[in-house]
């Protein structure tokens, strides 16, 4: 788990970092505009424009590709909306409901991963001095729902690691075990013999436990998921709205001045880009 979490953290950093980098390069612009003009009828104008006055009515705001994938990398959707696609929302809202399921089935997880070592503790007795304070939480409480009695692999009397492990669990054993094996070695332990009830029911919650953990991690996963998706899409879509609105620059127009008569006057000319 700690090692999925590790990868989960490292490969979000990554990510930020060299997006964050790519989002500072400058962008330009490659978009040319070819300007058709017409002659208003049989009317002949000149090419120059009266005054040098124009009204550029192109008031298109191009969006940046990098800007989107950043802003979907945040908050997934984002990206999206920043270009005005409603579609966005799909990818807010798996968002809340993944984050909302995730932090539902871990705190599940909790809950049951602490019945299964209150059976632990309501159900171990110990041989002489021996103390749950003293236990690993993870390691001691996995041990004792393994085996059926005090005796696991690696804590018996006769080698160093199982010194230092009686020293720190003391010696225990199920309370519904048959009362002649207490000490006798786990090997030695006829099949059946040893504790039945309360070891298999503490076992099969701690196993419910860490499915329902795995659970929450894979969702986890999706989660992240959900994010890079989201910002690569929002950068593909960006950058397609801004080749659409290059595709309809909008209208200029431009004042121009008009000879067809013989008299100088004023015509406007309405220009559009291809």
């Amino acid at each position: 788990m700690n090692t999925y979490y590790k990868f989960s953290k490292y490969f979000i950093i990554f990510i930020f970092s060299t997006t964050i980098c790519y989002a500072n390069q400058p962008s330009t612009k490659t978009l040319n505009n070819f300007h058709l003009e017409s002659n208003l009828g049989i009317r002949m104008l000149t090419n120059y424009s009266s005054s040098a006055t124009a009204a550029d009515l192109n008031t298109i705001d191009y969006k940046s590709p990098n800007e989107a994938f950043l802003y979907s990398f945040a908050i997934p959707g984002m990206g999206q909306l920043y270009i005005g696609a409603k579609y966005g929302y799909i990818y807010t809202a798996a968002e809340i409901a993944l984050l909302t399921t995730y932090f539902l089935m871990r705190n599940n997880a909790t809950n049951i991963r602490d019945d299964y070592r209150q059976v632990v503790r309501d159900n171990v007795s110990f041989i002489g001095p021996g103390s749950f304070e003293n236990w690993d939480p993870i390691e001691d409480y996995e041990h004792a729902t393994q085996y059926e009695t005090w005796s696991n692999p690696y804590s018996g009397d006769d080698n160093e690691a199982g010194r230092k492990t009686i020293e720190r669990t003391g010696k225990w054993y199920w309370s519904d075990m048959d009362p002649e094996y207490k000490n006798t070695k786990h090997g030695d332990i006829p099949e059946g013999a040893g504790s039945r009830k309360y070891r298999i029911e503490a076992y099969d919650l701690r196993q419910k436990a860490n499915d329902t953990f795995k659970s929450a991690r894979t969702i986890l996963g999706i989660v992240i998921m959900n994010h890079v998706v989201s910002a690569i899409e929002a950068r593909i879509s960006t950058k397609r709205w801004n080749m659409k609105q290059a595709e309809s620059d909008g209208f200029q127009l431009d004042v121009q001045t008009d000879i067809s008569d013989g008299n100088f006057s004023s015509a406007l000319v309405l220009r559009k880009s291809f």
